[in-house]
């Protein structure tokens, strides 16, 4: 096997079509990822002349002239040939110890396991079990399994099946409060490039990740008609309406239960009926007088909620959203969410991506609020088979280890105080 550098043109060709495509090996995405400090490299491995695996490598100084490369969801190569796989590797280890790399981190595109999340269960894939012994045998060092989000991309996914997608199927719960939301002024509205800014605005606590790189990430997906950004909006005047029409009829059933509660006093059914609906006009009365005085400022509409969207074959991923936590009671994020699917499902794509979720699925997940939204759209959820270091200097990375040049660089302390 030859492992060569290859254009960006060559690259996409061939990745494209691998059975293991997807977004992050796009040279769109190693682009994006120069905002953030990384050079890309596109490396093709040869056989007998004829290109059988390929991967982008981000390239990044980890100290002074020590650096390391990063496959983001691995190598497009066929992991299950252990023979061919261990040339693989010996070829490419040879390759980067020539460039003077101390390791290529990898976060392969493999199942490990289907997750029964209701029951808390696993269903184990048998060949992805060997394929880490396999990988530990030729110098790949398999990180610590994470539960939450330590490592760079998620251990854990939720993807929906859009072809089977139906509303019928949701929780009733979730179909009645969707069923509320069709008149209250929502609407989902196409945004592009210059709509990042409001975009940026919804997530930015979330990550230290500036804005340009959301830019970027727009305008080299864009090139290949391979990106959506997508703004929710809420029509103030249509909102009013609504929650004058609401109020209307709450104000109705609330004399009557006020009627029947002069007439038994001490019914404390009808005393709690009494204090919910109470409580239920005062919120609406409210929420009337913050929307009017904000059409007297001349503010008629407002940006609520936004998704970018990567289309990649037959699977788009929301690759980042947000949403005005004000606004809960409108279910901005639900709504959107909803939206999304309707329309990705009407345009043939297969599944949606929303990205990841935790492997903990108990009530004291620190991430209860994020997985229970994610699976309740009933998704199929995906432990994939981790993180690897393939180390290409065994000193130098040893080196790394010993003085936390590792740790300073990939650990996520923002996690460690969540987790507390």
């Amino acid at each position: 096997m030859i492992v060569k550098e290859i254009t960006n043109i060559e690259f996409d060709k061939f990745a494209k079509t691998h059975v293991l495509s997807n977004f992050y090996q796009t040279s769109a995405y190693g682009k994006s990822m120069e905002k953030l400090g990384y050079k890309t490299m596109y490396i093709g491995v040869y056989e007998d002349d004829i290109l059988k695996s390929a991967s982008l490598i981000l390239v990044k100084n980890i100290s002074l002239n020590i650096k390391y490369g990063y496959a983001p969801r691995g190598f497009l190569t066929d992991y299950f040939d252990f023979s061919k796989l261990k040339d693989f590797t010996e070829a490419l280890k040879t390759f980067f110890k020539r460039k003077g790399f101390a390791f290529i981190k990898l976060n392969p595109l493999i199942t490990y396991s289907l997750i029964d999340y209701i029951n808390n269960r696993k269903t184990y894939n048998e060949n992805s079990r060997i394929l880490i012994d396999e990988l530990e045998k030729m110098g790949y060092k398999k990180l610590k399994d994470n539960v939450y989000f330590e490592s760079i991309l998620p251990k854990y996914n939720a993807i929906v099946d859009l072809k089977n997608f139906n509303f019928t199927k949701l929780d009733s719960k979730l179909q009645n409060r969707l069923n509320k939301l069709t008149n209250k002024g929502l609407n989902l509205i196409k945004g592009d490039i210059y709509n990042i800014s409001s975009l940026y605005e919804l997530i930015k606590r979330k990550d230290n990740i500036p804005e340009e790189f959301y830019k970027s990430l727009y305008k080299n997906f864009d090139e290949f008609k391979m990106i959506d950004l997508y703004l929710l909006e809420v029509n103030y005047h249509d909102y009013l309406k609504n929650l004058q029409e609401e109020i209307i009829s709450e104000t109705t059933l609330n004399e009557k239960i006020n009627k029947a509660f002069q007439l038994n006093s001490t019914n404390k059914a009808l005393y709690n009926e009494k204090m919910r609906s109470d409580k239920l006009l005062n919120e609406l009365n409210e929420e009337i007088t913050k929307l009017n005085n904000r059409i007297q400022q001349g503010i008629l509409k407002e940006t609520v909620g936004a998704a970018i969207v990567i289309k990649q074959n037959n699977v788009v991923s929301i690759y980042a959203s947000g949403f005005k936590k004000e606004y809960n009671k409108l279910l901005p994020n639900h709504f959107m969410h909803y939206m999304l699917f309707t329309k990705y499902k009407s345009e043939n794509y297969s599944f949606m991506d929303l990205n990841g979720i935790t492997g903990d699925f108990s009530k004291d997940n620190p991430y209860k609020g994020l997985n229970e939204f994610k699976l309740s759209w009933k998704p199929k959820a995906y432990e994939y088979i981790g993180e690897f270091d393939l180390i290409i200097n065994q000193t130098v990375y040893s080196l790394l280890w010993s003085t936390k040049k590792l740790q300073k660089e990939f650990d996520k302390p923002n996690l460690k105080e969540v987790r507390k």
